[in-house]
């Protein structure tokens, strides 16, 4: 959601559908309340420190009156957590499940793991699950790009110097009898 805040009601009910969120079918007032939570989910990962990552996901919780039960669906089933109850309505019970899944990276130790790519343009949200956690794109397309770019820059930069170091090496002697 933090990487589509201006979803519209199918693009938004495919999301959920994805992440298996219980008639994930949205419109009207409904994206509109979904939206704006987007935008601040996304600043959770915006956020510069791990301890302003958490201010902001417990603000989240705050608001979206955040309360982890232990239910099942039936006899024989696991027990799982739902964040909010299902009556509670579809846009209750996505902003208590994301604002507890965010809870969950940062308490299990993952907040400074929550980023933005550094690609201009990009931007997206997404969580470093990279063994020594110093990833800064969200793909590996992103960092490609950006590397390429780099690359092309350093390429002009050293015919540049070149070119300029060329211009220099000739001699600029004046025309006389011992000129060739």
């Amino acid at each position: 959601m933090a990487n589509h805040p201006a979803a519209g009601a199918g693009q938004l009910a495919s999301v959920l559908a994805r992440y298996d969120v219980h008639e994930p079918e949205a419109g009207g007032a409904r994206v509109a309340a979904l939206e704006a939570w987007a935008e601040r989910l996304r600043g959770v990962f915006a956020a510069g420190t791990v301890a302003e990552r958490a201010e902001r996901a417990d603000a989240l919780l705050i608001d979206a009156d955040c309360r982890p039960r232990l239910v099942r669906h039936g006899e024989g089933m696991p027990f799982h957590l739902h964040y909010a109850p299902v009556r509670a309505g579809l846009t209750a019970r996505v902003m208590a499940l994301t604002a507890g899944g965010l809870a969950h990276v940062i308490d299990g130790g993952g907040g400074s793991r929550l980023r933005t790519c550094q690609r201009g343009g990009c931007g997206t949200a997404f969580l470093d699950t990279s063994r020594n956690g110093r990833r800064r794109f969200c793909s590996l397309r992103c960092a490609n790009q950006v590397n390429v770019t780099n690359h092309r820059n350093r390429r002009r930069a050293a015919a540049a110097r070149e070119s300029d170091h060329d211009a220099r090496a000739i001699p600029t002697t004046p025309a006389g009898p011992h000129a060739r």
